[in-house]
């Protein structure tokens, strides 16, 4: 400052005792709103001004003043800046421009020359009754920068031990303010020159009064009591006016919650539908599985008979060898004896031979026909035993081997009768095993058709599916598959007014099949939530309903906050795949309240009822 200022500060406790000798015993604190009472040499411990800090505010460059606890005296010449430093702790404090009598806005508080300006005054905060002395410590800085710009002043609030920036928020510092018992529009807190001498010059009853009111706000509590009776007038006017509609109010919620068992008894049929056509789907695909067991377990029996019928034909391949190889045996035997015929034979030859020289000795030798005679007769006597001898040889000879070639044909007609038996036995096994094949291949045509012909119809709905919804998405508008005055509804909630947001539908605009294989079980879950409409408040329901009836549309209305909640714990392990991952949902609102409706995230999907079956069991 310029050397005609003289500041100074100077506070004793004889001159606090002068000024205040009515109070010689006690010394005054205010904590909260209360007065409490100290001993004489105490200190306050909170809502104290330690010190105020000023920059280029009004005359002032830079200064700074450190208060004492108790009572200060500001000395100075006029003009030298002592008023500057009341404004001050006032604008600092959260104080208007207008209530200071020394400008009419902040900007007037910059000193000339200057673009902006800064005010800080610092307060104790200790004891039991300090504001939050963890956040803000033992004292409290506040700092409130003036600028000549567009932007508004800034508050600062800081932690007087660590310089720490705690808040920047009036709000906070009227907490600050409110806690210590500060009112700086109160002229017993703050009393200003003009304030002072308006005081001292008033000397009507009247003045008096007004400046009573002021000081101990009895004027602005006036105010709030008629600004509350006002408050109270409406309300009971308000409240009449709701009872007059609360009989009609009751009677549209009762109304309303008949429309609501309807709709819930109506989706409790869907599902129940639903699950029946699921069931019977599954029944359907049961029973084709059923007969494809039994035709197996049948194919089975007969393969196991054929197992059997072919260790018969082993053993009756086994007897057939045994019996040929007697009637090798049987035959080698017969050569045998055909072999001991053949000298036989050879003698046969010899006694022919012998008459034949006898005879020829018989005519060489006539002369001598006694001893010829005799030799004739004993040659004959013995050509008849040799004869006899070959007679009775040859029958034995004939009836043996007669006897055993008969015993060898018969011998070998009972094997070929047998061999006939077990041939024809083969042959009926061998029929009947070629019955069974057939039947089994029968049932293995028809399981294998079964198949195909499921497969066929599978195929056939993917396409179908394909095709319509390649053709939904060739059309030039999509929405006509939402109903009927879907989109007239939707360019009527484009130009309408609404209380929260504007409504989120139909749902089915914002999901998108990820896998068209699963397109019917995801429509007939989802069922009719696709052409549904979000709202988040009665009113914009209502609204909307309203909307609804004039373009004739059939769409349900549902009533939701928009938040964006945590479905992970309800989704199963990630090696199953869920509803959820099938979807391409392109809202999260419209993702979360298909979850809320229809629980899309624990909805496991799979291919076979079997698999089905063992993750139901595997989890319980």
């Amino acid at each position: 400052d310029d050397s005609s200022q003289n500041l100074t500060q100077n506070m004793t406790q004889d001159q606090s005792q002068r000024r205040h000798s009515s109070q010689r015993n006690t010394n005054v604190t205010r904590v909260r709103g209360k007065h409490t009472h100290e001993s004489r040499g105490a200190e306050p411990e909170i809502g104290i001004v330690e010190s105020i800090e000023i920059v280029d505010f009004m005359c002032h460059e830079m200064a700074t003043v450190n208060l004492c606890p108790k009572v200060n005296f500001i000395t100075g010449q006029n003009g030298s800046g002592k008023s500057a430093i009341l404004t001050a702790l006032i604008i600092a404090l959260g104080g208007k421009a207008s209530i200071t009598n020394r400008a009419s806005s902040l900007k007037g508080f910059i000193r000339e020359g200057r673009q902006r300006a800064t005010v800080k005054v610092q307060l104790r905060n200790r004891g039991p009754d300090a504001y939050r002395p963890e956040l803000y410590g033992s004292s409290i800085v506040i700092e409130r920068q003036l600028s000549n710009g567009t932007v508004v002043s800034q508050y600062k609030l800081r932690n007087g031990d660590t310089g720490e920036v705690v808040s920047k928020k009036k709000d906070d510092l009227v907490a600050i303010t409110d806690h210590m018992a500060i009112q700086v529009d109160n002229p017993i807190n703050i009393l200003s020159q003009d304030a002072a001498r308006e005081f001292l010059a008033s000397t009507s009853p009247d003045k008096m009064y007004q400046f009573f009111l002021k000081g101990t706000q009895l004027h602005q509590l006036r105010e709030d009591l008629s600004a509350v009776s006002q408050a109270i007038t409406r309300a009971e006017s308000n409240i009449e006016r709701k009872k007059e509609v609360l009989p009609e109010m009751k009677a549209e919620k009762k109304r309303w919650e008949q429309h609501y068992e309807d709709m819930k008894q109506a989706r409790d049929l869907a599902a129940k539908m639903t699950a029946l056509s699921q069931q019977m789907a599954w029944a359907i695909v049961e029973e084709a599985e059923n007969e494809v067991r039994e035709a197996d377990e049948k194919l089975g029996v007969q393969q196991q008979k054929v197992a059997k019928i072919d260790e018969k034909v082993a053993e009756l391949n086994a007897v057939i060898d045994t019996i040929n190889a007697e009637a090798d045996q049987l035959s080698e035997q017969a050569h045998e004896l055909l072999r001991q015929l053949e000298p036989l034979q050879a003698e046969k030859s010899e006694p022919v031979e012998q008459m034949e020289a006898t005879k020829a000795a018989l005519r060489r030798f006539k002369q001598t026909e006694a001893d010829m005679n005799m030799e004739a007769r004993s040659t004959r006597e013995r050509i008849s035993s040799l004869t006899a001898e070959i007679a009775t040889e040859r029958a034995r000879l004939e009836s043996k081997d007669q006897a055993g070639k008969e015993k060898l044909r018969l011998a070998i007609t009972a094997l070929e009768d047998n061999i006939k038996e077990e041939e024809a036995r083969i042959a009926d096994l061998q029929a009947e095993q070629q019955e069974f094949e057939e039947r089994s291949s029968v049932l293995r045509e028809t399981k294998v058709g079964c198949h195909r012909e499921v497969d066929k119809n599978r195929d056939l709905v993917t396409r179908t599916r394909t095709g319509l919804e390649e053709m939904m998405r060739s059309t030039s508008n999509r929405l006509n598959a939402f109903g009927q005055g879907v989109i007239e509804a939707l360019d009527m909630i484009d130009r309408a007014k609404w209380k929260d947001s504007k409504p989120i539908g139909p749902i089915g605009r914002f999901v998108k099949l990820r896998n068209p294989k699963w397109a019917r079980i995801i429509e007939t879950t989802l069922d009719k939530s696709l052409n549904s409409f979000l709202v988040e408040s009665y009113a914009d329901r209502t609204a909307l309903d309203a909307i609804f009836r004039r373009c004739g549309c059939q769409s349900r209305i549902v009533i939701c906050k928009s938040e964006l909640f945590d479905y992970s714990q309800g989704e199963p392990d990630s090696r199953f795949t869920t509803m959820l991952n099938m979807l391409d949902i392109q809202d999260e609102v419209v993702k979360r309240q298909l979850i809320n409706l229809n629980r899309i995230e624990q909805i496991i999907l799979v291919e076979q009822r079997a698999e089905g079956d063992k993750i139901v069991v595997a989890n319980h």
